[in-house]
């Protein structure tokens, strides 16, 4: 029983070294789990503003080559040809708001589609002449910065000079609608998502915001500097606008918590311009993600903790069924041993018993070879004397031939009982008449019964029946009851 309890008090204590190992690993990597969701999380945000980024860039230079490609392989043409590909263009390739021809003199002539095209506007009455006169002077692409449309909103423009040789023939003006591109790259970022993006150019005005429609087309840098606050993000737009990237942590003030938000930066690149993509979301969305990953950490642990109390109590219960089974084992073998013992002491009295009855044996085997002996050696002195009578000669040749029978029995006697203690007893089973073996025994053992004068009577039924067996033997055994009858009846002298 003590066993046992060791054996429990060990088993508990490991679970409590291993539960208490599992809880130190749990509460150490609380700082490292955090640390590691921050990083993934803002290397998530980065991501998204580089793709943003990316796309817009990409969309952006692509309506550029197209407007150069048509500048170009078609400046020899016809202003009809000219303007006769602006449909195609416009229908075939999305993202342009409209597409428009200036002659020489600086007059909008042609435009697709017709409606959104001033047709007549005069660059040079309108102050609006110095993009126009810098494209043809430089005979090359001018992308001016973002500037408001007749219609509202943002536009970028593309003002693509077309030659004929030396010969200017007028510009060809493509326009960019600032909505198109953010409602393609900007907006489905934050679907389902809370937060917001926005989009500056180089010198810190907004092309977009997700959230203050009337910030659109503002200058951030200005705007923060005139109210001198939120220095943070001061320094985050200072480094958009010089085209780095990477994330930040700033205060948003203008309400009531002053929560802190995550931003992540990308810039995006298309010919000169450098503009740049922002997106940024409240840090207790990291809160949410940590705490998400806490709870599946505390389950993982829980689990864990379970699992070792499980096993633990499992341990015990089996060493106690193995207790108790090696309990009613070593109570069995006991009783095994109990009773082999009190086998082998009564093993050991019939052995005792059997080494008396054998001195026994040896003592009247020997006292019956004696006697034999001494009636023979007793026969024969007589015989060596000279005047004895033939009567008794013959007496004394009878005594010596019977104890000479007898003697040899007793021989066969112990020949016999030496073949059935090792086996090698032979009988030869034939049809044997009992009749006959009894009257062969009575002959044999006659003289022995008159000289102790006992009359041997003999009454057999009426056809007694043969039986199976070894007819020697069975004569042995006859003559051996009968010899033993003989030797332990009385003499009585009349």
């Amino acid at each position: 029983m003590k066993v046992k309890r060791d054996n429990r008090l060990v088993i508990l204590v490991i679970c409590i070294i291993l539960i208490g190992i599992v809880t130190f690993l749990g509460f150490k990597t609380h700082g490292e789990v955090e640390e590691l969701v921050q990083q993934q999380f803002n290397e998530q945000q980065l991501l998204l503003a580089r793709q943003a980024a990316l796309g817009i860039g990409e969309f952006a230079d692509e309506r550029v080559t197209i407007i150069e490609i048509l500048a170009r392989d078609r400046s020899e043409d016809s202003i009809d040809n000219i303007t006769g590909c602006f449909k195609p263009i416009y229908e075939g390739t999305s993202g342009f708001y409209s597409i428009e021809f200036i002659d020489t003199n600086g007059v909008v002539v042609y435009g697709y589609p017709e409606y959104r095209a001033p047709i007549g506007y005069n660059v040079y009455a309108e102050n609006r002449s110095s993009v126009f006169g810098s494209a043809r002077d430089l005979r090359e692409t001018e992308i001016p910065s973002s500037t408001a449309l007749f219609e509202g909103g943002l536009g970028s423009f593309i003002w693509v000079p077309v030659y004929e040789g030396e010969e200017f023939r007028g510009v060809i003006l493509g326009i960019i609608r600032m909505s198109t591109i953010t409602d393609r790259f900007l907006t489905p970022i934050m679907q389902n998502r809370t937060g917001y993006v926005y989009l500056i150019d180089r010198n810190g005005k907004s092309l977009y915001d997700g959230t203050r429609r009337e910030a659109i087309g503002k200058n951030y840098i200005k705007m923060l500097k005139e109210v001198n606050t939120n220095a943070s993000w001061l320094e985050i737009l200072n480094e958009q606008i010089n085209g780095s990237e990477g994330t930040a942590v700033y205060l948003k003030e203008g309400d009531e918590s002053n929560s802190e938000q995550i931003v992540a930066y990308a810039p995006v690149r298309w010919r000169d311009k450098i503009w740049s993509v922002g997106i940024s979301v409240p840090a207790s969305e990291v809160d949410h993600l940590i705490r998400s990953v806490y709870a599946k950490q505390m389950i993982f642990l829980s689990t864990v903790i379970a699992i070792i109390l499980g096993g633990s109590f499992g341990l015990i219960l089996m060493f106690s069924r193995w207790n108790k089974t090696l309990e009613a084992e070593v109570e069995s073998k006991t009783c095994d041993l109990t009773r082999t013992n009190e086998e082998l002491a009564q093993a050991n009295e019939r052995l005792k018993e059997l080494d008396k009855l054998k001195s026994e044996f040896v003592s009247m085997v020997s006292h019956e070879l004696k006697t034999p002996l001494a009636a023979m050696k007793t026969s024969a002195q007589v015989l060596e004397l000279a005047d004895v009578e033939e009567a008794t000669q013959q007496e004394m040749l009878s005594i010596i031939t019977r104890n000479i029978d007898r003697q040899t029995n007793l021989v066969n006697d112990l020949l016999d009982l030496s073949r059935v203690e090792s086996g090698r007893l032979e009988l030869k089973f034939v049809s044997v008449a009992l009749d006959t073996v009894i009257a062969d025994s009575i002959e044999i053992v006659k003289p022995a019964a008159e000289e102790k004068d006992i009359t041997l009577n003999v009454e057999l039924p009426a056809g007694l029946a043969s039986v199976k067996g070894d007819s020697e033997k069975l004569t042995q055994v006859v003559i051996n009851l009968i010899f033993n009858a003989i030797k332990f009846t009385p003499c009585v002298f009349g």
